[in-house]
């Protein structure tokens, strides 16, 4: 059965991060929230918190320290995203790792982000590591895309990138987006919607804190704008 995982921002300017569906109070935590096609509709799997305190490696580039929670007051703790590897630079663009934990430290996961060479721009790679199972992996938008991207779109996609460095515009460029995760037999996994902005999960062995880890992530890198503000990481 299919799982379609979304993040859930009360703090969201927009309509989709909102998500009056769920009815949360002003002033709930980030969430995670999933459905799976039940009348029951759309439930939390994870509250998420920045961790202020941080791991050893949090004064990397692309550092992120998160804490998951099962409930909105952050008393039942479901895991830890903590960084593991950081490159500001590198040949092929910046590589990221992080490490999703369990509560007594366990390793549940590990995901891996290779971004884009140009600046913010450039078609991202991920890989995403269930402790116990082989590597899923995806890249950002189909190359079809990109090459509109890059060729009858760029007058348009110049000015909209001025305006993201410049503070001018908030998150205003739509790169590719969509990503297919894929195992090493070539079969879709996961897929991420840009669009829609969700997350379907097409094998029922993922467990829901790396899945959540994995939107609590992703969601801090879908903005190329010169703040990072646009994110609910650095809000």
């Amino acid at each position: 059965m299919a799982i379609t995982y979304r993040m859930s921002d009360p703090r969201s300017q927009t309509a989709r991060g909102r998500d009056t569906s769920l009815g949360v109070e002003p002033g709930t935590p980030v969430m995670v929230v999933a459905e799976d096609g039940t009348p029951q509709g759309p439930r939390p799997v994870a509250y998420l918190l920045r961790n202020t305190s941080g791991g050893p490696n949090a004064y990397l580039p692309g550092a992120r320290e998160i804490l998951l929670f099962g409930d909105d007051r952050g008393s039942e703790a479901l895991a830890s995203v903590t960084t593991e590897r950081g490159t500001g630079f590198g040949f092929g663009g910046p590589r990221f790792a992080y490490r999703v934990l369990a509560p007594d430290g366990a390793p549940i996961g590990r995901i891996c982000l290779r971004r884009g060479r140009i600046f913010r721009i450039g078609r991202s790679h991920w890989t995403v590591e269930q402790e116990g199972a082989p590597p899923v992996r995806g890249s950002a938008g189909r190359l079809m895309w990109w090459a509109l991207w890059w060729t009858v779109l760029l007058p348009l996609n110049l000015v909209l990138v001025v305006a993201a460095f410049t503070g001018m515009g908030q998150d205003p460029v739509a790169t590719p987006r969509r990503i297919v995760w894929r195992d090493g037999a070539g079969r879709a996994v996961m897929s991420y919607r840009g669009l829609a902005g969700d997350y379907r999960v097409l094998q029922d062995h993922w467990d829901p804190r790396l899945v959540a880890s994995l939107v609590a992530i992703h969601q801090t890198y879908v903005s190329i704008a010169a703040s990072d503000s646009t994110d609910w990481y650095h809000r």
